[in-house]
């Protein structure tokens, strides 16, 4: 006759809490499923994961009261049923989702569902309640022998996720390393209950297990209100190294000390083919790679040049294990700079000379209006001349400036001849900027104020002031201000058959302010026209 007491209710009544609790949990992740406040490939193993803990609770309750077995029975099951929900989330957890598929899915559920069967027939064949028949003790034997191979691989797995859990997290610079734990302790309770418990002691094996049904419902109970194990995970990390190695635009190498290639992305692959070291690439060394620009491959796809990047690979000794070598497809840009190189020169030679002949004939001609015209195009291929010189320059180049005389001299220049009313506003501080660059920039801002404006007298307002990053200059008009289409072709940076800018100007002082980490950016002025704003950011001054 079963009796209750104390113990038996201890034993009954905290696996069946703790299948309630661990429902309850279920329940509220299946709701926020369909809220969308989870991600679906955490939650739907989560939800199959409580659901397992919550059904072996309460059967595990009702057994216990009808038979001492089910202490035995219940041990080794547990951690069969909730390995494959445990390790699908696990493993999309730590990053590697993209193995958990369909077909795996299935064959672990089917060899799951063998394994408990086989751990019931073997516990009841023990305690003789089941007649074996022409099985035999060497049939079961041999089954139990397949059943601890089937179980030993799937521990091996079970341990290295969550190692794999534990560590991601911790290195995870967001994650708290509990979070990890937590992750890991439904499936690391019932490991350590199924290794704890022994045929000899069934008191100490009714709470081995009753605790772990407990610790198990807590770690799901935690998982989703201390820890949002559920959104906030780290395999965002490793996707994104993933991603960084196989999804980039660039080839991609990764070579041992030997020069050996242990791995390549997918782009690598199919530019190159397949290849075994670094010499069915290039004939160029390590060293030689780190010294050049540019280097030409032949491909699938016919020659290209590349710009390699080598970054060495070394252990906590400083010891090189190997290389990883990018390589830049840079022949598309190789021949725009080769383009702008070739149409440079024909501007400051050829059309420049051919421009001086034509002028002569037209002014010995008497054709005023060509003259006129041959003088524009020369100004535009000085200016374009120009632009260029200042491209090149080095972006280092800065030299301490005293701002308020600087702009002043800048506003003096470009109004000379003018009856334009210009004023200046700055502060008296020294500032470390390429004057060059500035120069160019803000006397073509001044110049279109003050030539685009056809008021007898223009006003121009030149302000300089201190910003948050650095410095920020503005040049204002009462003009009828820039046009609107003008404005989006350049901050757009790119001009269409029907947008485009009027001229070289505002093409070079945007391309000069960017040369130097800055930007150019349009407003409405408080005289009535247009105030263009040049930020350079990080320029020091005497006050800094």
């Amino acid at each position: 006759m079963f009796q209750f007491g104390p113990l038996t209710l201890l034993r009954v009544a905290v696996p069946i809490a703790s299948g309630v609790a661990a429902g309850m949990v279920g329940v509220s992740v299946y709701r926020r499923l369909h809220c969308g406040e989870v991600r679906t490939g955490l939650a739907r193993p989560f939800i199959a994961l409580a659901a397992a803990v919550a059904g072996l609770g309460l059967v595990h309750a009702g057994l216990r009261l009808v038979t001492p077995l089910a202490t035995r029975l219940n041990a080794r099951a547990s951690l069969l049923v909730v390995a494959v929900p445990w390790l699908i989330f696990a493993a999309r957890y730590v990053g590697l989702g993209r193995y958990v598929t369909r077909g795996r899915v299935v064959a672990g559920a089917v060899i799951v569902t063998v394994l408990v069967c086989v751990n019931v027939v073997g516990v009841l064949a023990d305690e003789g309640r089941l007649d074996t028949g022409p099985i035999g003790e060497g049939g079961l034997d041999a089954i139990g022998t397949v059943q601890s191979v089937v179980a030993l691989g799937l521990l091996l797995l079970v341990f290295a996720l969550i190692g794999g859990a534990v560590v991601t997290t911790y290195r995870h610079d967001r994650l708290p390393t509990g979070q990890g734990v937590v992750v890991a302790l439904p499936i690391g309770e019932y490991v350590f209950t199924v290794q704890a418990t022994r045929p000899a002691t069934p008191l100490v094996n009714d709470l081995l297990v009753s605790g772990a049904f407990a610790v198990v419902a807590a770690s799901l109970a935690l998982g989703v209100t201390r820890y949002d194990v559920l959104t906030r995970v780290p395999a965002t990390r490793r996707l994104g190294e993933r991603a960084a190695l196989t999804e980039t635009d660039e080839a991609i190498l990764v070579l041992d000390d030997r020069t050996r290639v242990v791995r390549v992305n997918d782009l690598a692959e199919r530019v190159f083919g397949d290849i075994d070291t670094l010499a069915d690439v290039t004939e160029h060394s390590i060293a030689a790679l780190t010294e050049r620009k540019t280097v030409t491959y032949r491909t699938a796809t016919g020659r290209r040049q590349f710009e390699p990047s080598v970054s060495p690979l070394a252990d906590g000794h400083d010891e090189t294990f190997g290389y990883t070598v990018t390589l830049f497809d840079v022949t598309d840009r190789e021949i725009r700079r080769q383009r702008l190189a070739v149409l440079n020169r024909i501007l400051r030679h050829n059309v420049r000379n051919e421009l001086d002949v034509i002028r002569a004939y037209t002014e010995e001609a008497g054709l005023d209006p060509a003259v006129a015209g041959v003088d524009r195009l020369g100004e535009i291929s000085e200016e374009a001349r120009r632009v260029q010189q200042l491209m090149e320059r080095s972006t280092t180049d800065r030299t301490g400036t005293a701002l308020s005389s600087f702009l002043e001299d800048i506003a003096a220049d470009a109004t000379a001849g003018t009856d334009a009313e210009v004023t200046v506003t700055a502060p008296e501080t020294t500032v470390s900027i390429d004057r060059a660059r500035c120069r160019y920039a803000l006397r073509h801002l001044v110049e279109n104020a003050v030539e685009h404006n056809d008021a007898p007298s223009p006003r121009v307002a030149v302000r300089g002031e201190r910003a948050e990053s650095g410095l920020r200059l503005v040049v204002a008009d009462d003009g009828p201000g820039i046009p609107e289409s003008e404005q989006a072709v350049i901050e757009s940076g790119e001009e269409l058959p029907l947008e485009h800018a009027s001229g070289l100007g505002l093409w070079g002082a945007n391309w000069v302010v960017q040369t130097v980490g800055g930007s150019l950016s349009f407003d409405e002025s408080d005289l009535g026209g247009t105030a263009v704003t040049v930020t350079l950011p990080g320029v020091s001054t005497d006050d800094d």
